[in-house]
């Protein structure tokens, strides 16, 4: 494709990078001499015209919707030949994921750093309601200046779920148990971003697996290590709120990205750092695909995440202690009735 022309406006120069979805190249816009990124969307994603639709619908949202300093801006799309096409700005850096593959891990000020950025990219897009769906290295630019760009919006909803054993929308391994399940919530993204930073801060994921079944069971059902087990470097605060944002279920993580920046903030491993979030109160949404269950037994009462599936490796468990039982609570109720009842008595014999 190299030389030849997308949709007669943009002149491709060179191939950038390839992955599971499209191909990406740079260009160049001659009109406006700009100079572009174009992501080419491989043909099965352009055969479903519902998939097309939905490309279409959430591209005209993200380049319409958002304008941000930390979100690489969308200035066209279509589609052409048997493809579907996404032109971006051009950013002159280089992807998380190849900086990690390259140093192992990032340095705990930095990598705090690369994290609040993002945050402020997902608080700006959680408060017009769009969810990115698809948070992972691969889809964090950071340039020679170390300005952070979040990537992809709305790209992931075209990964629609293949029946075939082993494939399931998104990338598994920042996917949130519920995720799994098919639609996601503001704290899917927070929980994805939860696996970004870990990996960032130790040089490893939470959770891998030898095939989608066994990582799925993990991420259901186990609880990761702290990232200071491979880092010893990273301060208790920091494993305190990264398994918070891993947090099984969605309730009991951070509930906005507000939030989940103020805690980094307030280690105060990052100084003099501005960040300006509008504060809202985030109801709590239910999480789709699945019910969450609470049930008393004898050891305690079990919280559960059980999925709208016949496949029972998917669920996981969470073992609380019993509250105690407060006597307070049964004996004031009995006196005030009483009380009452000697008054009523006392005042009809009267």
């Amino acid at each position: 494709m190299i030389g030849t022309y997308i949709a007669d406006k943009y002149k491709i120069v060179r191939k950038i990078a390839s992955g599971g979805m499209a191909e990406v190249y740079e260009a160049i816009q001659p009109i406006v001499r700009r100079k572009v990124a174009i992501k080419i969307l491989y043909p099965q994603y352009s055969k479903d015209e519902k998939a097309k639709e939905l490309f279409f619908r959430e591209a005209r949202l993200v380049a319409q919707e958002l304008e941000h300093p930390n979100i690489v801006k969308v200035y066209d799309f279509g589609a052409i030949d048997d493809s579907l096409y996404i032109v971006m700005y051009y950013v002159n850096g280089e992807t998380l994921e190849r900086i990690i593959r390259r140093e192992g891990r990032l340095d705990v000020k930095e990598a705090c750093y690369v994290v609040l950025e993002v945050l402020k990219a997902l608080d700006y897009a959680h408060q017009k309601n769009i969810i990115h769906r698809d948070i992972k290295p691969g889809n964090i630019m950071i340039t020679p200046e170390k300005r952070v760009y979040l990537l992809d919006f709305g790209i992931a909803t075209l990964m629609t779920e293949d029946k075939e054993k082993g494939k399931v929308p998104g990338t598994p391994e920042y996917m949130s148990p519920e995720q799994f399940r098919g639609k996601v919530d503001k704290r899917s993204d927070l929980y994805s971003l939860g696996v970004v930073f870990y990996e960032a801060l130790t040089g490893n994921l939470p959770f891998t697996g030898n095939d989608i079944w066994e990582l799925q069971r993990k991420i259901f059902s186990e609880n990761p290590k702290p990232p200071s087990y491979y880092n010893p470097n990273v301060p208790k605060e920091l494993d305190e709120i990264i398994l918070k944002a891993l947090n099984k279920i969605p309730s009991e993580r951070f509930q906005s990205a507000y939030e989940f920046a103020n805690a980094i903030l307030n280690t105060n491993i990052v100084e003099n750092y501005y960040i300006e979030f509008k504060k809202t109160d985030i109801k709590n949404e239910v999480v789709r695909g699945g019910i969450v269950q609470e049930e008393e037994t004898e050891r305690g009462k079990i919280t559960q995440f059980v999925p709208i599936t016949d496949d029972s490796e998917t669920e996981f468990e969470f073992i609380e202690e019993k509250p105690k039982f407060n006597i307070l609570v049964v004996l004031i109720p009995i006196i005030l009735i009483l009380i009452v009842g000697v008054l009523i008595w006392f005042f009809l014999l009267r």
